[in-house]
């Protein structure tokens, strides 16, 4: 049976191997050292929430979600920042389970609302956010690097 749970510090190790694949499925490479050390610091400050997908005790997927704050709503928003399922795990309802435990999560923080992002050629994202009641936001949206 699929178990949803926010990731805690003891959940680093496994984290990282999802962490990894992830990574090198979006071909994005920092240093797992610098990946590992950044979410240790998000999971201690608990700044960000993390919600971890498991069958028995093996981790197949995560949804992290980051705080977004509207002036014009004057209100916290959350954002879905990272959203990823191992291969072999898709098409067997985890993305559906963290998405509904992201909207729980949202709901709980009292969020305005819960934006995310997606490639445009992810088709069955697309669907499956949109069953959830996202709707496709026709606005521009940018994008820079300031990284060095």
């Amino acid at each position: 049976m699929l178990h949803i749970a926010k990731a805690e510090l003891n959940d680093l190790d496994a984290l990282m191997v999802l962490f990894d694949q992830y990574q090198r499925w979006l071909a994005i490479r920092p240093p797992l050292s610098q990946t590992r050390a950044f979410t240790e610091q998000r999971l201690r400050e608990q700044d960000t929430c993390i919600l971890t997908a498991s069958y028995q005790s093996s981790m197949v997927g995560f949804v992290h979600l980051t705080p977004l704050y509207s002036l014009a709503r004057a209100r916290r928003g959350l954002i879905i920042n990272d959203l990823y399922v191992q291969p072999d795990s898709r098409r067997q309802g985890v993305a559906r389970a963290l998405i509904s435990h992201a909207l729980k999560e949202a709901r709980a923080r009292q969020a305005a609302c819960l934006l995310l992002q997606t490639h445009q050629s992810n088709h069955a994202a697309h669907h499956l956010f949109e069953s959830f009641g996202f709707i496709c936001d026709v606005s521009q949206y940018y994008f820079l690097d300031v990284t060095d």
